[in-house]
């Protein structure tokens, strides 16, 4: 199964486990009784941490131990923002395996609980807000009733995490946007969204690897590559990095667009 498939898969795990939380009773909420872990399907075993005080910290002191360690049965662990799914080998993919699995994996995640997750790697990232590369700039300061030298301000302050890599190769879901810059998606996604435009939408912020459909409200553009194929890993922004914003003029946007 494709990679991106798979971060797709975890995000929407999240999403879907996120509906089943919200749903349950009262009662219920307020027991935690710790990680939950069950079977999806034949070939995958979801493991969810949403009521976990630090979900995503749990998260990703898991995804790393599996990636470090994997167990036999493990093809690949894909993290989401508060749950993991963990992809069986072909040959692990029975009833006896799964439940051997899902208790190892119980123990794993109640190990996570607490721990750091330790920082990742620091970038600063150039960034161009120039108003022909920032679309929904004016909309934005618009909706949070800011001037957009404020929106670009509060945004170059931001210190941001990449909590989830998915939808496509290379595109990191980062937590720490200001919450007065907290705004909805477009009311339309637009058909193609440029390479490298970078996107705000309620607590989050993102890069666009590559050109693709998108409703995220785009501020600016990047003039750096963030996934290449050839290099090892793929992509520069890794699960659990830590990002700044720095803004650049239109011609130093050319300059470092022309090196690419």
């Amino acid at each position: 199964m494709p990679l991106a498939r798979l971060q797709q898969e975890a995000a929407g795990f999240s999403r879907l486990a996120n509906v089943k939380s919200s749903t349950s009773s009262s009662a219920s909420r307020k027991k935690n009784d710790g990680p939950k872990v069950a079977a999806c399907g034949d070939d995958q075993i979801l493991v969810d941490f949403q009521e976990e005080p630090h979900a995503n910290e749990a998260t990703r002191v898991l995804w790393s131990r599996l990636m470090q360690h994997p167990p036999a049965y493990c093809l690949e662990p894909v993290a989401g923002v508060a749950t993991l799914a963990v992809v069986l080998n072909s040959d692990a993919r029975n009833d006896e395996v799964r439940r051997q699995a899902c208790a190892e994996l119980i123990a794993l995640a109640r190990d996570a609980v607490g721990v750091s997750a330790g920082e990742g790697a620091h970038h600063v990232i150039p960034v161009c807000y120039a108003a022909e590369m920032a679309p929904d700039l004016e909309r934005v300061a618009q909706l949070t009733h800011l001037t957009t030298a404020e929106v670009i301000r509060l945004h170059q302050e931001g210190r941001y995490l990449a909590e989830l890599i998915g939808f496509m190769p290379g595109f990191a879901y980062m937590s720490g946007v200001d919450p007065r810059l907290s705004v909805p998606r477009l009311p339309q996604p637009r058909p193609v969204v440029p390479v490298g435009a970078l996107a705000i939408t309620g607590h989050q912020s993102a890069i666009y690897p590559t050109a693709t459909p998108g409703g995220w409200n785009l501020i600016g553009r990047c003039p750096i590559r963030l996934f290449n194929p050839e290099l090892n890993p793929p992509c520069l922004i890794q699960l659990g990095d830590q990002v700044q914003f720095e803004s650049i003029s239109s011609a130093q946007f050319d300059r470092l667009w022309a090196k690419r």
